[in-house]
């Protein structure tokens, strides 16, 4: 069997944003870092106060309820869910080194 070529294409995109562009987008990734944050802090308390455990799905039925009620500005809903999954990501990483017995770092 002859041996088969890979060819991976690269492009790079520049951006060159103007200044109120790059205002726009430095609130967008404050309003993400703020709402990480929050949902992180949320697991914490949940667990710390009742001992239960908060998953993707618990949070990500509550930002209909955020977004309507103005606490949260991000450009999109995806966004938002996006936040979430990466929350998520980390504590199940998390947790699943802590299983294997490896130097877990909390999220």
């Amino acid at each position: 069997m002859a041996d088969r070529i890979v060819i991976k294409k690269n492009f790079k995109h520049r951006l060159y944003p103007t200044t109120a562009q790059t205002v726009a987008m430095d609130g967008q990734l404050a309003e993400a870092c703020r709402f990480y944050n929050a949902a992180l802090q949320e697991r914490r308390d949940a667990y710390r106060i009742s001992h239960k455990s908060i998953n993707y799905c618990d949070q990500a039925n509550q930002l209909k309820e955020i977004r309507d009620a103005g606490d949260l500005v991000l450009a999109n809903f995806s966004c938002c869910q996006d936040v979430l999954r990466r929350v998520d990501k980390a504590f199940n990483a998390f947790f699943g080194r802590v299983q294997n017995g490896q130097k877990p770092g909390y999220p």
